[in-house]
């Protein structure tokens, strides 16, 4: 019993020793330990969770050495755009699966298969680093490696494999301009730079790679500067570098090399504006030789059949050559095929292409294959997307519900909400392209209501929820005239509310109501852009707008409405946010546009307007007030998810997700709710991966992370 108490009173020293020091040195919250540490893209910061309700694929550009067929001729693809994706075919059927499921990853890839039929695969992966990366299969399963984190690549990379069934991979560092070369070898990669541009400016864009026999790696490329087609080959002294076409602009992604028996070149490349022609290249003992193979191309894929004539990919035509010249096939004539094509020919020289056909209403995968009948095509995968539309409620029990909007392919406006089984999805439009400028509000049984637009099938439209299902009106049949942006609330006899806007030619902001009698719709003001309506206690209607080059309040009272411009100092644009205090005063966030480019936030006194700026930019924020009547508002700040909040010690603001990536502003919705302990969640979509989240904060979550604890225990009791 003695030798337990020791330990014990040891132990509780050791504890209140490291968590003093650990507050003292700043170990709080969440440093060095737990989900708070050091957190990069998509890694929520201490106490935040994200999820992702709804997340779609999505499809980047194809690189045009990312189909390879294997021994019994089924096709492997690489593509991707969120992530790293590769499918593969069999007697069955397609197969797909995930290798790399980090943010913006997997697109302008290059794959080939080794003498076993695994895949190798070049890649990229995205904010913010942009690293290259290989990814190769075993028995064992996919292994992934970083080969250059120096480098910043962006454009086109291409990989062979050699003899030994070591990668090569060539590719442009955008920091510097270089086209370099990763060569693996048993010792590991080593990187080299093949052409510097230098004082030219930027070289080694879109390479395209083979071997010859003797392992030499070939490469062709733009000089991304004055947009010559150039080619470098390896030999016994080391690096050749070679101008093929200096007449014209070859385009950025339009190089495809392959090497023929003798080890000559044959280069299929677009020459860029103003022509778009796309050529061909070739070397023998007397030179180069160029010919125009069409007068209008983009992203080739080139591959040699055994005879030595050449087949092209590119758009959705297919040329090949032979005794006689030239020749074309319309792959498939409908669709949209603007993000490039791969090639590869069978044993028999029969061609076989992948694809991406961007035609409304899909972004697919494809494959085709050219048959004694003609080309057969069949879809490998679809992507998807989501657009840029959300509203949020919490229900009484705190959990969330959400509409949204999906992009790509099919522009559904989606109900999304949260039980203690997870979340559940429904759609609840479907019938033509929806702006939706959607809201959502909650009346008393936890049912929702919707406002939105539908402008392909009749203006300003309203729906609601029950157990029987959806229930559907048109408010207004106004057609392309409502404008993109609506905001419900319901009184407290549960009856909604909508302020929106009617653009051309009326260009008004106009307030619809429901009672027993029906529907009934007034104008409210002039302008009306990005409106937010609240309720009051009395069931008067408050709303913010933008209007007159300025902010402006329009609220309702016994004596009807009431204008007031709050701020035209600038140049006020984009979303506002409205909420009442309990005194029903208005609080307001908004974007204040050019010169100033602030996120700014207004709020009412004593009938005096006072304005602060928040942050240094915030596009689309959404504003709530908690029970002490400070603000919370999220917003999208230079292309990253923020979260500003007040209290006695002033404005505070946390990073929430960082990978959007992209340094400059998304035009992306953000919904705010606080639930019932005054914590903040926020509904939003990750616009380059074409990803529907939802982030939500709970304290409880955030660790304490203290020293090392070394508990001492005596020898033995005396």
């Amino acid at each position: 019993m003695k030798n337990t108490l020791m330990v014990f009173r040891v132990s509780l020293r050791a504890t209140l020793l490291a968590m003093s020091l650990g507050l003292m040195l700043g170990f709080w919250p969440g440093w060095g330990c737990g989900q708070g540490a050091s957190f990069a893209a998509s890694v929520a910061p201490p106490g935040w969770t994200i999820e992702c309700v709804d997340c779609p694929k999505s499809f980047g550009s194809m690189g045009e050495r990312s189909l390879a067929l294997d021994a019994g001729g089924w096709a492997h693809i690489a593509y991707g755009g969120d992530h790293l994706y590769h499918a593969w075919q069999d007697e069955a059927s397609w197969h797909l699966e995930t290798i790399d499921s980090g943010p913006q990853t997997g697109g302008r890839n290059a794959l080939a298969l080794d003498e076993n039929g695994y895949a190798h695969i070049g890649y990229i992966a995205g904010y913010p680093n942009y690293d290259l990366k290989y990814a190769t299969q075993d028995a064992s399963g996919w292994h992934i490696e970083t080969v250059d984190s120096a480098a910043k690549v962006r454009s086109r990379l291409a990989l062979a494999l050699d003899s030994s069934g070591y990668a090569h991979i060539s590719y442009q560092d955008e920091s510097n301009g270089d086209l370099k070369y990763a060569s693996q070898n048993a010792g590991g990669w080593q990187v080299e730079a093949v052409d510097s541009a230098g004082s030219q400016g930027s070289s080694g864009a879109s390479p395209s790679l083979a071997l010859d026999g003797s392992g030499y790696a070939h490469i062709s490329y733009q000089h991304a500067s004055n947009g010559d087609l150039k080619y470098a080959f390896q030999d016994a002294d080391g690096w050749q570098v070679e101008t093929v076409d200096s007449t014209g602009e070859i385009d950025d992604g339009d190089t495809s090399l392959a090497l023929d028996e003798n080890g000559y070149p044959h280069i299929g490349y677009i020459d860029g504006y103003p022509n778009y022609d796309l050529k061909y290249a070739t070397q023998d003992a007397d030179g180069w030789h160029i010919e125009t193979v069409d007068d209008y191309g983009e992203y080739p894929s080139l591959a040699l059949d055994s005879s030595g004539y050449a087949h092209v990919s590119y758009g959705n035509i297919y040329a090949y050559q032979d005794t006689s010249g030239w020749h074309f096939e319309t792959v498939e004539s409908h669709g949209v095929f603007d993000r490039g094509t791969s090639l590869a020919l069978d044993n028999s020289g029969e061609a076989h292409i992948s694809y991406f056909d961007s035609y409304p209403p899909s972004i697919d995968l494809k494959f085709a294959s050219r048959e004694a009948g003609g080309w057969q095509t069949e879809l490998v995968d679809r992507a998807g997307g989501m657009g840029d539309d959300t509203s949020l409620a919490l229900d009484k029990d705190d959990h969330p519900h959400i509409i949204y909007q999906e992009g790509d392919p099919n522009y559904e406006l989606k109900y999304a909400y949260q039980d203690a089984s997870g979340w559940h999805i429904e759609t609840v439009e479907r019938e033509g392209y929806l702006d939706t400028g959607a809201s959502l509000a909650l009346d008393s049984y936890g049912n929702a209501h919707i406002s939105y637009i539908d402008n392909a099938n009749g203006g300003l439209r309203y729906a609601y929820r029950d157990a029987a299902g959806w229930h559907f009106e048109t408010i207004e049949e106004a057609g392309d005239n409502v404008a993109l942006v609506t905001s419900l609330a319901l009184d407290g006899d549960g009856n909604p509310h909508i302020a929106y806007h009617d653009s051309y030619p009326n260009y008004v902001l106009k307030y619809a109501y429901r009672d027993t009698s029906g529907w009934h719709i007034e104008t409210v003001d002039s302008g009306g852009w990005s409106a937010s309506l609240a309720m009051d206690s009395s069931g008067y209607a408050h709303i913010s707008h933008v209007g007159d080059g300025g902010l402006k309040y329009v609220y309702q009272d016994a004596d009807g409405w009431h204008i007031e411009m709050i701020d035209n100092a600038g140049n006020v644009a984009g979303s506002t946010s409205l909420a009442l205090d309990g005194s029903r005063k208005p609080h307001i966030s908004y974007f204040d546009s050019y010169p100033n480019y602030v996120i700014k936030y207004a709020s009412q006194d004593a009938g005096v307007w006072q304005i602060e700026t928040v942050d240094s930019y915030g596009v689309n924020s959404s504003l709530t007030l908690d029970g002490n009547g400070y603000a919370h508002i999220s917003y999208v700040s230079a292309g990253v998810l923020k979260y500003a909040y007040q209290n006695a010690g002033g404005w505070h603001i946390d990073t929430i997700d960082l990978d959007y990536g992209d340094p400059t502003p998304v035009p992306i919705d953000t919904a705010l709710a606080l639930d019932g302990d005054g914590e903040a969640h926020i509904s939003y979509t990750d616009i380059l991966n074409g990803d529907f989240k939802y982030a939500s904060f709970n304290s409880t979550l955030i660790q304490r992370c203290y020293l090392p604890l070394t508990v001492i225990q005596p020898i033995s009791s005396r």
